[in-house]
């Protein structure tokens, strides 16, 4: 009965690293340091604010990809493509593949592909965990799931009688 005892203490004891790793990651970020603020502040902001809002922010119009790059949230949610960033992983990015030219389908900026540095400081970046001050939720700019056929029936000339 010992030997079943002991036998059974070291099976569980070998087979807990292993139900730790089944288990999801805790999803809190970790507060930003000082530093990563400042960089956050300094290298990644003026280079988003200067390259993608136009065309990625709430004030552009028309909202390209559905991706808003102007808040935290929209970073991490994401366009039509799926999230932009997976902090932690720059080669999971789309931001990072998008900026690199790795992908034919998905090159931004369109016209001109950024220099070796600004890449280097997003990859740095969101290897860091992608520290972001920015608060404030995306704003809502699909209508996609705004189409009520009904109400379209009720107001459009074509689904009117003939008079």
């Amino acid at each position: 009965m010992t030997r079943l005892l002991a036998l059974s203490v070291a099976c569980l004891l070998l087979l807990s690293p292993l139900q730790a790793a089944d288990k999801p990651a805790d999803k809190t970020t970790p507060k930003p340091t000082a530093e990563q603020l400042t960089f956050f502040e300094k290298k990644i902001r003026p280079l988003l604010v200067s390259k993608c809002y136009g065309c990625h922010s709430a004030k552009a119009k028309p909202v390209k990809g559905e991706l808003l790059l102007d808040t935290r949230e929209g970073l991490r949610k994401g366009g039509d493509s799926g999230p932009a960033i997976v902090p932690g992983d720059p080669e999971a990015s789309l931001l990072i593949q998008a900026v690199s030219y790795d992908n034919a389908d998905l090159q931004m900026p369109p016209k001109t592909k950024l220099s070796m540095d600004p890449i280097d400081k997003l990859i740095q970046w969101i290897a860091m965990g992608a520290p972001d001050p920015r608060d404030g939720k995306t704003a809502n700019i699909t209508d996609k799931d705004a189409f009520d056929i009904a109400k379209r029936k009720a107001e459009h000339w074509a689904w009117k009688p003939v008079r």
